[in-house]
């Protein structure tokens, strides 16, 4: 409908705090799940596909939400509206992590199990929110840190379940992975509208690190995707100075 222009922007909507799950689905606190193992065994690549299947699930909420909460959103002393182009992109990216669900999904279904057979937890949408009260902490930390560090750690889980003969997964993952790259390149993107759109104009980078260590609250781990991050127009300058010094 969005793209047909069936549907507009403009009116200030209030999304709900918490999105709906269904009621058979247990959600523990993060790090009681169930560990994912290395991939080896059968129940290591469904725990792992579980787990991925819950983030791509979250990743649809909040590509709706920041669409919905922030609609009425301008950058700093500026009363200009978020242009189209910022609701194409996050309309695209909405629909890429459903598709990346499904996949997984249907996967777990192959595979013999089900999503909601394991425990799940929230700390995606934790995240959500902490930074409910500014597009910029948003896009930073929900997009240019979590999405970011998917990058980071896609590659070694796809090589985990090639080399334990599961070409079928590793085919699902490499197509989540390429377009994982775009969804971060849309986050630093429209960080940089903003940034750039504010008045007075707003350095980004120097932005980025302030709202990291605001909403995010910890250092960023390495190792890095550095070529991937790059493909996304991430370069070193924007995350290495959020890494914890070495003493």
């Amino acid at each position: 409908m969005w793209r047909n222009g069936d549907l507009t922007v403009g009116v200030h909507h209030h999304p709900p705090d918490q999105p709906a799950r269904d009621k058979d689905l247990t959600v523990v606190k993060p790090g009681k799940e169930r560990k994912r193992g290395k991939g080896i065994s059968l129940a290591s690549r469904i725990s792992n596909l579980h787990s991925m299947a819950n983030i791509e699930q979250w990743a649809i909420d909040l590509s709706w939400d920041i669409i919905a909460r922030f609609s009425s959103a301008t950058p700093e002393g500026s009363d200009e509206a978020l242009p189209r182009g910022f609701y194409d992109d996050f309309v695209q990216v909405a629909c890429e992590e459903a598709k990346h669900y499904k996949l997984l999904s249907d996967r777990l279904q192959d595979l013999g199990s089900h999503f909601g057979a394991l425990p799940v937890h929230g700390a995606l949408w934790d995240s959500a929110t902490k930074t409910s009260d500014s597009l910029l902490a948003r896009l930073a930390v929900v997009h240019m840190v979590f999405e970011a560090r998917g990058l980071d750690v896609q590659p070694k889980t796809l090589e985990k379940f090639a080399k334990n003969n599961d070409p079928e997964s590793a085919a699902i993952l490499e197509i989540i992975f390429r377009e994982e790259i775009t969804h971060v390149a849309a986050g630093l993107r429209w960080f940089s509208w903003v940034c750039n759109h504010s008045n007075p104009p707003m350095d980004c980078i120097p932005t980025f690190h302030k709202l990291v260590q605001q909403y995010y609250g910890s250092y960023l781990k390495p190792p890095f995707n550095t070529e991937s991050r790059s493909m996304a127009g991430m370069t070193e300058e924007w995350y290495l100075p959020l890494v914890k010094p070495t003493s």
